[in-house]
């Protein structure tokens, strides 16, 4: 780690082109406390030898504010002084820390939001988190593969349609030239749904169309304070108001976004749109090395080719001897098919843990966000049981004592994210590529893309176990089971290898278990509190029926009747945990007519 550090410094100092240098240490080798502890040592050589070398400036990207918070804080505590600062939206450092601080720590979010700006020619953000007291840092250290590189842009008929719908007499007025070219889009958009069933590139960087693009700056401002809530639902509604001017606002910038730049056809489903995407991170990235225990299955290093470097990791570092995956197969992994199927399936898999696992066990299991509240309301047998979602699992620490991993559901991507992640950093391709999608080796590299990706996320919530965790000079863990299942076809087979390849000497097992076998009934839970938690923590922005509520929860109906009443009771802890998520239990009408919701005022 230190030889490719000082590489990618003295490659900065020397003005040479970037090269993105790959660290790919397994989970738990200590890429991270290797990080801070280098860091420190340089903030130390910097104050010792003082006008005697150039000082080197540290720039850190992590995942989330806790763990910048902690970067940040263990550096110090290395250093015997505060030599480095986490900047974040919980506390935004002064531009004085900023320029004065060896060692910045900042998020992947800031990281990604800084370099957008830069693309759009605004580089204040970024030239505050490159530059210092010791003129440009040379060093970026990003804790684990960044997350969002890729900008994706989309319009759909649908939202196109609603947006020209909502726009006034007046504001059309006022507005023209940006009426015409949203009107425009939406007939391209149309054109090629009845009349192209396939995906195609509708036109390049060098088209006609894209001369023509009028900024709609103007025209978002002036819809954004429309009362959608009085025109379109016929009722002071502050809440949804403020939805559909996000939605709307949203699709004029994507819509602006598409027609700046390259675009193509794609249908899923019903669904016809425009899409297109954008690299977000500049090749200026001073000294860029990446700390990314999945490299192996990455693709986004393939397509990088040249630009990025993996730098070969010593062997045996991690032995993973006393974990053992066991494995099942089955079909209908994917969202919907695990959203209809889980109040049969998810009793299965816990009367199938149960056979397996003692009462003394810690289990983590990984789901479909739409699915994790149902989890809930079941009695489990374990001494903990703590359940996570795709998207929101990844770099977290709060399951690192827990002794199983059950992954249930896989998270598919479909052929709009691999075309965007594909022609983003590889460029926009033609539409004989949209239907066979080669490149080098790959006859589908669509297919290989959607693979891997699969292949990172497991393997991520894998290692959200103890599993991660190293008790001694062979780099072995504690004992730990991994449940899995996993599809019957060559993805299947494809996901096992990469999991073995990136965790050697992993035991491996059959798991004898039948996702739609005979049907098992479970005790429910006494109450539903926890779950309706996780629900409308999950839930968009919105009002909810309690009818709804009832039929996802599983509740009879005396105990809906219950949760009424405790919703009425302001001081409920219940009550309290909603109100801080945005959450509020409304009654409308009166008598045997009245109608109860819970309304999300916010995003939780």
């Amino acid at each position: 780690m230190a030889t490719t550090f000082q590489r990618a410094i003295t490659d900065t100092h020397s003005g040479g082109e970037a090269c993105w240098r790959v660290l790919q240490p397994p989970t738990g080798s200590g890429k991270t406390r290797g990080a801070c502890l280098y860091a420190a040592m340089q903030a130390g050589i910097n104050k010792e030898a003082k006008e005697q070398h150039n000082p080197v400036g540290v720039l850190i990207v992590t995942r989330l504010i806790a763990q910048a918070n902690e970067m940040a804080t263990e550096i110090n505590a290395h250093a015997g002084r505060v030599v480095a600062v986490a900047h974040h939206s919980d506390k935004p450092t002064t531009p004085d820390e900023l320029y004065s601080s060896d060692v910045l720590v900042i998020t992947h979010q800031a990281y990604v939001n800084a370099s957008e700006r830069l693309s759009r020619n605004q580089s204040a953000q970024w030239d505050r988190f490159i530059s210092w007291r010791g003129g440009k840092r040379l060093l970026t250290i990003i804790d684990e593969a960044l997350a969002n590189v890729i900008e994706n842009n989309k319009v759909t008929v649908s939202n196109l349609a609603q947006v020209i719908g909502y726009i006034p007499l007046e504001v059309r007025s006022a507005h023209q030239e940006q009426v015409r070219a949203i009107e425009a889009l939406h007939r391209v958009l149309v054109s090629h749904a009845e009349h192209q069933s396939t995906a195609s590139l509708v036109w390049d960087a060098t088209s006609a169309e894209i001369t023509q693009v009028t900024d709609m700056s103007a025209l978002r401002s002036a819809m954004k304070p429309l009362r959608y809530d009085v025109f379109v639902l016929g009722e002071d509604n502050d809440p949804r108001r403020a939805k559909i001017a996000q939605r709307v606002d949203e699709t004029l910038q994507e819509a602006q976004a598409i027609m700046e730049q390259w675009a193509y056809y794609a249908q899923k489903g019903k669904e016809h749109s425009l899409n297109s995407s954008t690299f977000l991170i500049p090749w200026c990235v001073p000294g860029p090395v990446v700390l990314d225990a999945t490299a192996h299955a990455n693709f986004l290093w393939d397509l990088l080719e040249e630009k990025a470097q993996i730098v070969l990791t010593p062997p045996r570092t991690r032995d993973y001897s006393n974990v053992t995956l066991h494995v099942a197969r089955a079909t209908g992994l994917g969202k919907h098919s695990m959203i209809k199927n889980i109040r049969t399936r998810f009793p299965r898999v816990l009367s199938a843990l149960e056979s397996e696992l003692g009462p003394e066990r810690s289990v983590f299991m990984c789901m479909h966000k739409d699915t994790e509240h149902v989890a809930k309301t079941y009695e489990h047998p374990f001494a903990r049981f703590d359940v996570g979602h795709w998207g929101a699992i990844d770099g977290r620490n709060d399951w690192s004592e827990y002794d199983t991993a059950v992954i249930l559901g896989l998270s598919y991507r479909d052929h709009v994210w691999s075309t965007n992640q594909f022609c983003a950093i590889q460029g926009p391709q033609d539409s004989a590529w949209m239907q066979e999608p080669s490149w080098k080796d790959h006859s589908d590299v669509r297919q290989i893309m959607e693979q891997r990706q699969l292949s990172v996320s497991i393997i991520q919530a894998i290692n959200r176990v103890r599993c991660r965790r190293v008790i001694d000079a062979q780099g072995r863990s504690p004992s730990a089971d991994i449940f899995i299942i996993l599809p019957k076809d060559k993805t299947g087979d494809a996901i096992l290898r990469d999991i073995h390849a990136d965790m050697p000497a992993l035991k491996e097992v059959p798991w004898l278990f039948d996702l739609d076998g005979p049907k098992v009934r479970k005790a429910r839970k006494g109450t539903s509190h926890e779950a309706l938690i996780t629900y409308m923590t999950n839930r968009l922005p919105g009002s909810t029926a309690m009818p709804t509520i009832q039929r996802e929860l599983g509740m009879r109906a005396s105990k809906l009747k219950e949760l009424k009443a405790v919703l009425r009771n302001d001081t409920h802890s219940t009550t309290t945990a909603l109100r801080k998520i945005g959450v509020k239990y409304v009654v409308r009408g009166a008598g045997r007519g009245s109608q109860t919701f819970l309304i999300k005022d916010q995003a939780a």
